[in-house]
């Protein structure tokens, strides 16, 4: 009959390479779950761009409706003269602003796309380090069990040997 403890081995190597195959996927769902964080955090900084750039085009409209009413105001034409200069100016200014958040805007997703990819594969990494890790952590365990309960048939002919 062979040695208890070589079963009870076995079975122990089974489960330790079925804790470390469940390791990875652990370690997969947790950057899974970063990545998805993560992309909202980038959504909610996206948004915020984009806002600002409404509100840059709502702070221009504001200033044009100012530079126009002074104008009508103090009994000068708005689209003429300084009162047209000062019209240009804002809307160049409102622009700047604006194309600025756009741009803002744009990163930020390209960021959060980034950070997205990089953890999904990290994620995707660890699973296969996991399973790995427990297909050679198996065997291993395995060949060591084998060579320390091995032993060789005493009834060895000579002649078999040459």
């Amino acid at each position: 009959m062979a040695n208890p403890f070589v079963y009870i081995a076995v079975i122990a190597s089974m489960g330790k390479a079925y804790a470390t195959y469940q390791a990875g996927m652990a370690q997969k769902a947790y950057y899974d779950g970063k990545a998805d964080f993560a992309k909202l955090q980038y959504k909610e900084k996206q948004i915020e761009a984009k806002e600002a750039g409404v509100e840059a085009l709502k702070e221009t409209n504001k200033a044009l409706s100012t530079i126009i009413a002074k104008a009508a105001a103090g009994g000068t034409l708005p689209e003429e003269g300084s009162n047209l200069v000062a019209q240009t100016m804002s809307i160049r200014e409102g622009a700047e602003d604006f194309q600025m958040a756009k741009l803002n805007e744009e990163i930020i997703q390209n960021l959060g796309l980034i950070e997205f990819k990089n953890l999904k594969q990290a994620g995707k990494i660890a699973k296969q380090a996991g399973i790995m890790s427990a297909i050679f952590g198996l065997g291993t365990d395995i060949g060591q069990i084998g060579m320390k309960t091995y032993t060789p048939p005493k009834d060895t002919n000579k002649k078999d040997l040459a």
